[in-house]
């Protein structure tokens, strides 16, 4: 690569560690499906690259910002510039949960600093005009700092879109002044949460034995605890919602 050259949508997007879905990292070609190039920009007034499985992009100064990402050492698209430029590629829900796993907070001892902000990523949306900006305005006043998965982003849109209240996102719960767990959606006044369950859940003996007592904590403190997995969010969204649903109307009103 030359010094001028940085990698931008997808590559930026890998190289930031984010959620992306398997859609973006293909394109239709007739009839088949191939793999996306490896999208690689520069800034005008320099030229763009052309390489074989290479697709150059260029952008004017000020609709692109650049950063050394210090894992790999390359040079990429920060953060909230990759999410603006994905509008191109992705729809809402997908551009929501890239704008989660980008300002997620940290909220353990062990977590990383957030990548980006909300007000950076707004200031990258409104830098000038862009490919897909009616998707990307939709997308953000929706994105969260407290989603810790692409999935749980994808629970509570879910939630949203049967007209339910927005949950809390992983929820402090709290015995004697210590946190003794975060439930990853909830609504504390109804103590309902609601748990995403991977399929590490279920391979990883000590993470399902250290579920169970988790879940039969909460139990005693009250919790009714729904378990959703990646059926629910495909095959049974309205299943799923309904049992959320009935959750919240049985649980007490706390004040």
């Amino acid at each position: 690569m030359r010094e001028c050259e940085f990698f931008c949508l997808v590559a930026a997007a890998v190289a930031w560690g984010a959620p992306l879905p398997s859609s973006a990292f293909h394109h239709r070609d007739g009839n088949r499906l191939v793999e996306r190039p490896i999208d690689v920009g520069v800034l005008l007034p320099s030229r763009a690259s052309r390489a074989r499985g290479v697709r150059g992009i260029s952008l004017t100064e000020g609709m692109g910002s650049v950063r050394i990402e210090p894992v790999s050492g390359l040079r990429v698209t920060s953060p909230a510039t990759t999410w603006a430029m994905m509008g191109a590629l992705l729809q809402r829900d997908d551009l929501v949960a890239l704008g989660d796993a980008l300002v997620r907070e940290p909220m353990r001892s062990d977590d990383p600093p957030a990548l980006a902000t909300i007000a950076e990523l707004t200031a990258a949306l409104e830098a000038g005009r862009r490919r897909g900006a009616a998707a990307l305005r939709e997308a953000l006043p929706l994105v969260r700092t407290r989603s810790r998965s692409r999935k749980e982003t994808q629970t509570r849109l879910l939630l949203l879109a049967a007209g339910l209240p927005e949950p809390s996102l992983n929820h402090p719960v709290v015995v004697e002044r210590e946190v003794v767990a975060l439930v990853d959606l909830a609504y504390p006044h109804r103590k309902v949460g609601i748990e995403y369950e991977g399929e590490r859940h279920l391979i990883d003996p000590r993470q399902w034995a250290r579920d169970i007592r988790r879940y039969e904590m909460l139990a005693d403190l009250g919790w009714r605890i729904i378990r959703v997995t990646a059926s629910d969010l495909a095959q049974h969204r309205k299943e799923f919602a309904k049992r959320a649903r009935a959750a919240l109307s049985r649980g007490p009103r706390l004040a």
